[in-house]
């Protein structure tokens, strides 16, 4: 688990704990606040049981006291704690988890790397190095296969990435058969080359989505 996402289950769980420690104390309260009414309902001549009464009364007072303070105290911390669980579950929510701004980062750089190689091998220039470059470059492409979102994006979000680790995959997996033939293939390059363009714009979208700088990106690697 990541931190955010340890911090999110410890302040769910003390909201959780101290609501019920609110509602405990509450019912505790509203308990005593009735034995105070019928005691305070009780009319008696005797002076013994006036005072023997009063003092009680003054201990059902104190015991009220207390628990609606603590009540109270719970209550606070309940709704501090319930506020810090949902803001820490919309910044999940709205921002790349570690292993996906990783996983961007990478499939980024991957892009970038193999349209150059596909220039490369456009112009006929080093064909046994280029040949070889495209073949790793699709390898690593082809491991986007094991990906997936993060369950605690928005369903949108998770959407926009899982649509565009399976283009990157589907590019790889693609690649890993034809990379031989790219030298030789120019209508084979371009085909690529488009499916890259697609690519780079379901990147776009999770860029916008994610309000993810290029350059935030580029610190990272």
């Amino acid at each position: 688990m990541t931190n955010l996402e340890w911090v999110f289950l410890i302040t769910f769980i003390g909201a959780l704990i101290s609501i019920l420690s609110a509602v405990t104390f509450l019912a505790i309260f509203v308990v005593y606040q009735k034995k105070y009414k019928n005691c305070a309902a009780i009319k008696s001549k005797s002076k013994s049981k006036r005072r023997k009464q009063k003092k009680e009364l003054l201990h059902l007072k104190k015991v009220k006291k207390r628990n609606m303070v603590a009540f109270i105290c719970f209550l606070m911390l309940s709704l501090g704690l319930g506020a810090g669980t949902a803001y820490t579950s919309y910044y999940q929510a709205v921002n790349l988890s570690k292993k996906d701004s990783e996983a961007v980062v990478k499939a980024y750089y991957l892009l970038e790397d193999f349209d150059k190689q596909l220039k490369q091998a456009d112009k006929g220039e080093d064909k046994e190095k280029t040949s070889d470059n495209l073949r790793l470059l699709a390898g690593s492409m082809a491991s986007y296969g094991t990906y997936k979102a993060s369950y605690l994006n928005k369903e949108e979000g998770q959407i926009l990435l899982n649509r565009y680790y399976n283009i990157v995959k589907e590019i790889g997996i693609n690649a890993s058969n034809q990379s031989q033939d790219f030298i030789e293939d120019k209508e084979l390059i371009e085909t690529f080359q488009k499916d890259i363009k697609k690519a780079q714009n379901y990147q776009e979208e999770v860029f916008k989505f994610y309000k993810v700088d290029k350059k935030s990106l580029a610190k990272e690697v």
